[in-house]
Formats: C-alpha cells, structure tokens, sequence
C-alpha cells in the first residue's frame, strides 16, 4: 500500500506542471457538476429531476447531463484559475537619474 502511494505521488510530481493545473481544475469543474446535477435531481425544477430519475431502466440522460456539465464547469474554473494567474512584476528600469557632471538647467519664462 505504501509502495503504491508512493509511485502515484512520485508519477503526479513528474507530470509538467501545466497538466497538473489542468486536471486540478477540471476535477473542481466535474466536482462541481456533481453538486449541481446532485441539486438539480432533488430540487426537481420544472420536473427535470422527475424526469431523469424516471429514465426507463439506465442513468444515461442524467450522467450525460453530469458529463457535460462537467466539461463546460471545468472548462470555465480551468479558464478563471487561468485569468488570475497573473503577471510576474517586470524588472525595474535602470535609474535614469542625473550624473556626477550634469546639472538642471535654469530657463526663464518669456512673457
């Protein structure tokens, strides 16, 4: 058991960093369609729970409504977590400020 736990966190580190993120986020998407699908069944607005618990013999209408749901909710969590990544701070310019030799000059205003 711990040999195989350890061979799963070894092969989750070894994974580029950018698949990792994407499956984060897509597994809170699909965690959320659960909890949505899950709503919808109890709630039963306008008898679509109804409906999908009544499905003669197969969950296929209500896990084709959990797939797809997870699909568009873990596409817009991966987008979101992408957006608010941010930027790094640019590096700061060099200071431009006056040398040892220069001076300000001085100009009157002509009226």
């Amino acid at each position: 058991m711990q040999s195989s736990q350890r061979r799963l966190r070894t092969a989750w580190r070894r994974m580029p960093v950018a698949v990792r993120f994407f499956m984060v986020h897509a597994a809170v998407g699909f965690g959320l369609a659960t909890l949505l699908t899950a709503a919808l069944v109890w709630a039963d607005p306008g008898g679509v729970g109804t409906i999908l618990r009544g499905a003669p013999g197969h969950p296929g209408p209500m896990l084709l409504l959990w797939f797809f749901l997870g699909l568009t909710l873990g596409g817009v969590q991966t987008a979101v977590a992408v957006m608010l990544l941010g930027y790094p701070d640019p590096p700061n310019p060099p200071d431009r400020g006056l040398g040892a030799t220069e001076a300000p000059a001085t100009v009157r205003a002509q009226r």
